[in-house]
């Protein structure tokens, strides 16, 4: 009887481990090659002014985030990310683009097209490129 219980819960562990690993590495859908077109300020009004409103018209839906580039740098996984000005230093538009060569200089305007994913010390774009 003990070893059935064993076996049960050894089966039911690889399968919750399964699912985990699925979810945690299934391929992530790529943007449109267009979106909800907006402006960088414009965006981050409406998250400061009421974020979940704005998560339940933009979260993970393709955005199309046009401004003028404040910073340009690479994460801890190389990828270039974007900034755009917002007129708030605090709550500036961070892209993560899909080009690891993606460029662009400082006050550059430029219209990118990500992933919203939501509010994090400003709007954050996720697999971005520039249009």
């Amino acid at each position: 009887m003990l070893r059935k219980l064993m076996i049960v819960v050894v089966v039911l562990l690889i399968a919750g481990g399964a699912i985990v690993a699925y979810e945690w590495y299934k391929p992530h859908p790529k943007p449109a090659s267009s979106g909800i077109a907006i402006t960088s300020e414009a965006l981050a009004k409406e998250y400061s002014a009421d974020e979940k409103a704005s998560d339940a018209k933009y979260l993970d839906k393709t955005l199309e985030v046009s401004g003028a580039v404040s910073n340009v740098s690479k994460n801890q996984d190389s990828s270039v990310v974007i900034t755009l000005a917002t007129g708030d230093p605090m709550a500036e538009t961070q892209c993560t683009m899909n080009d690891k060569n993606a460029t662009a200089t400082k006050g550059q305007n430029v219209t990118v097209v990500g992933f919203c994913k939501g509010n994090n010390m400003g709007v954050v774009l996720t697999d971005c490129h520039l249009k």
